[in-house]
């Protein structure tokens, strides 16, 4: 564990969790001993990162890992579950409000933001630049794909489509994501050629790359075989 971290006495972190540098860890957190912190990364209050899974064949065993990348910030009483088959992972830039939760073996991608109380069952994807809405819950082995954004209080029980604003319980996808994509930098012409690539696929299991040769079919290859992998 480097010394370059700040970490307040309070703080309980195992001597086998490893730190890389400039890492805020608030009062009463805990850091669980198979935990891999990055860089520059801030933890409020009463943060529990690399806790057993919450899952009845677990809840005695040791706790699993849990990798996360540099510069996330978790908000007071955010938890973290340690991976059961694989490594619960948040990339890097993620920010989690207040009692907001990931569950075992997710996986949470760049620059992903979770409101307040958001809940991410196990086996989650939520691939970068999404955005969950305050109180929204996400069934286990599920994927939310990236750019996608979830209303306040919606129950997400099948995997999200790529760029889309989807609502309600169980929350549809209703329409593209037309802001958060013009606030990433897209023009106009490229948000229009995802709202046809919505139109023709909206309904369908398979979201089919219909944007070839554009820089945004990589996200709907991921969203694809990351749904393939937990149908």
């Amino acid at each position: 564990m480097s010394d370059a971290n700040t970490i307040h006495p309070t703080a309980v972190v195992d001597d086998n969790a490893k730190l890389g540098q400039g890492n805020y860890i608030g009062p009463f957190c805990i850091i669980g001993p198979n935990v891999e912190i990055g860089d520059n990364n801030r933890f409020e209050a009463n943060v529990c990162i690399g806790t057993a899974a919450e899952h009845r064949d677990f809840f005695h065993a040791e706790p699993g890992k849990v990798k996360i990348g540099n510069n996330n910030v978790l908000r007071e009483f955010v938890t973290v579950n340690g991976g059961t088959e694989e490594v619960t992972t948040l990339m890097n830039d993620v920010v989690m409000l207040r009692g907001s939760h990931i569950g075992h073996d997710a996986v949470i991608g760049n620059k992903v933001n979770l409101s307040c109380n958001v809940m991410v069952g196990g086996h989650t994807i939520i691939d970068e630049f999404a955005n969950l809405g305050l109180s929204s819950t996400v069934h286990q082995h599920r994927v939310i794909g990236a750019f996608a954004m979830i209303g306040m209080n919606s129950t997400v029980t099948r995997s999200i489509l790529p760029f889309t604003i989807s609502f309600g319980s169980p929350a549809e996808s209703h329409k593209i994501n037309k802001i958060g994509l013009t606030r990433f930098g897209l023009s106009v012409e490229e948000v229009s050629q995802i709202d046809d690539w919505f139109f023709n696929v909206k309904g369908q299991e398979q979201a089919e790359p219909s944007l070839l040769g554009t820089e945004f079919d990589k996200y709907i290859k991921y969203y694809n075989s990351m749904k393939k992998k937990y149908s």
